[in-house]
């Protein structure tokens, strides 16, 4: 009777590390596909940002 006290918190703390890694996982996955307008987006953002700095440097 005395290990059935340890066996819950090791079974709810590994319930709980796997919960948190399919949450990760999910999260990650969510957020990897980009649309085509994003992605052109970011890189037009981009090429403004390298301007700016190649701008302010001089």
């Amino acid at each position: 009777m005395d290990t059935v006290g340890p066996s819950i918190w090791l079974i709810a703390l590994t319930i709980g590390v796997v919960i948190l890694g399919v949450a990760v996982v999910y999260g990650i996955m969510r957020n990897r596909t980009r649309t085509l307008s994003e992605r052109v987006t970011t890189e037009v953002e981009t090429k403004r940002e390298y301007a700016r700095e190649d701008r302010d440097a001089r």
